[in-house]
């Protein structure tokens, strides 16, 4: 006969029994899902691209490497995050989905480090529209060759600057005279030109904070400056040159610390001055006048006849062959290659047009100014025979355009207004 067991101890058997089934059954999910997934010691995130805009609904995939102590790539799994999930989400594999306009971070990060790329959300991503914080009129822009850190210029001693391509600016009021131009070699030394003769350098200040302004030491000079320009090659520190009113022309070889004056012959306002190198550069203003010089603008000559005699506000430099200048009346004007020396063309953009400024996007030409009393923007695929209108959102006349390569650009014009495209100015 079975022994009879007391309740209390059957009751006790019977659960004891009911535990070691459940842990039979659990045991080999739970040995699985407990085995730790191990990340590699990282020396670095490297994310990319480090920067996109994308139109509103568009798809963009970011790709993050994780690189181990050795800089060998390692596969590991990343956290994605968006600063800005109202402007852009980002998913566990890096798609990246623009919702509204504006702008956010993407992060990739594992073991213990990360990387970030700026993403702007645009309902357009021909030329947009960016906020200055300025209704004062921009008369340059400046942008250092990453496409982040960049400046504008314009009236009342007003300086934009931005640290991310644009998507966010800061003012400075940096003296009392209207600004015409701005150029940097570093993203802390550069030169602003202006009314009155003024020229003011910059230097270092603590981070996050403006930089500091100064004057040169010998300047000697009380005319309107309008523009500016900077070149150096191997081994020197470089030249800057600026022009304006009567004909001045300054030039620096010491970074600006003090300058030496001349004048054109005939006393044409010079209205801006573009060099392709420190020997090769060329000045254009008023009354047609085109300058030149291949000294380093030690000495500079005339164009003789005039190809215009229309005023010619901007000149963009490529090289010592491909240059342009463009003014009034939509008139365009450009170097070509004779078998002796270099010949300037006359073609025209349309003659309606007013244009202010132009520039080299790569082998790209690019025109701003205005048609009526809106701003427009034009661009030649053929250096400068044909040129064709952009949608630039602009509702009054842009003064200047800079880019930085055939995509990325900025124009600048009237009521701060600041334009931008990532995609050469096209859809």
């Amino acid at each position: 006969m079975d022994p009879i067991l007391p309740t209390r101890p059957r009751a006790r058997l019977a659960r004891t029994l009911l535990a070691l089934a459940a842990l039979a059954v659990l045991a080999p999910g739970c040995a699985k899902s407990t085995k730790p997934k191990v990340v590699p010691p990282l020396s670095k995130v490297v994310l990319t691209p480090p920067l996109d805009t994308l139109q509103v609904d568009q798809l963009a995939t970011f790709t993050a490497t994780a690189y181990d102590t050795n800089l060998v790539p390692v596969t590991v799994a990343f956290e994605w995050t968006s600063t800005n999930p109202f402007a852009a989400t980002v998913n566990i594999v890096g798609q990246v989905r623009a919702h509204n306009e504006g702008t956010t971070l993407i992060i990739a990060a594992a073991g213990g480090k990360s990387d970030t790329s700026l993403v702007a959300v645009y309902p357009d991503t021909g030329w947009i529209a960016q906020t200055s914080n300025a209704n004062e009129d921009l008369n340059g822009v400046f942008f250092r060759p990453d496409g982040q850190t960049g400046w504008a210029v314009g009236a009342a001693g007003l300086l934009l600057s931005t640290v991310d391509a644009g998507a966010t600016w800061s003012r400075d009021l940096i003296t009392n005279f209207t600004l015409n131009g701005v150029v940097f070699w570093t993203d802390v030394y550069g030169i602003v030109v202006g009314n009155g003769g003024t020229v003011l350098l910059s230097g270092p200040s603590v981070p996050g904070q403006p930089l500091n302004w100064f004057r040169p030491d010998t300047l000697n000079a009380s005319e309107a400056l309008y523009d500016v320009t900077y070149a150096a090659s191997p081994g020197d520190s470089g030249i800057a040159w600026a022009v304006g009113q009567n004909g001045v022309i300054l030039r620096s070889i010491n970074l600006g610390r003090s300058w030496q004056k001349q004048f054109i012959p005939g006393g044409s306002t010079l209205r801006s001055v573009a060099f392709s190198s420190t020997k090769d550069g060329w000045a254009a203003g008023d009354n047609g006048v085109l300058a030149g010089t291949h000294d380093r603008g030690v000495t500079w000559f005339l164009v003789s006849p005039s190809v215009t005699g229309v005023p010619l506000r901007s000149v963009a430099a490529k090289s010592a062959l491909r240059n342009a200048a463009a003014g009034t009346n939509g008139t365009i004007t450009r170097t070509a290659a004779t078998p002796d020396s270099i010949a300037w063309t006359l073609e025209n953009a349309g003659s309606t047009l007013d244009l202010h400024g132009i520039a080299f996007g790569d082998s790209v030409l690019y025109a701003v100014g205005a048609q009526s009393s809106s701003g427009g923007i034009w661009r030649s695929d053929d250096f400068g025979v044909t040129w064709l209108p952009q949608v630039a959102h602009a509702q009054f006349v842009l003064k200047d355009v800079y880019f930085v390569d055939r995509q990325h650009g900025w124009a600048v014009g009237n009521n701060g207004q600041i334009r931008h495209t990532a995609r050469g100015g096209t859809k």
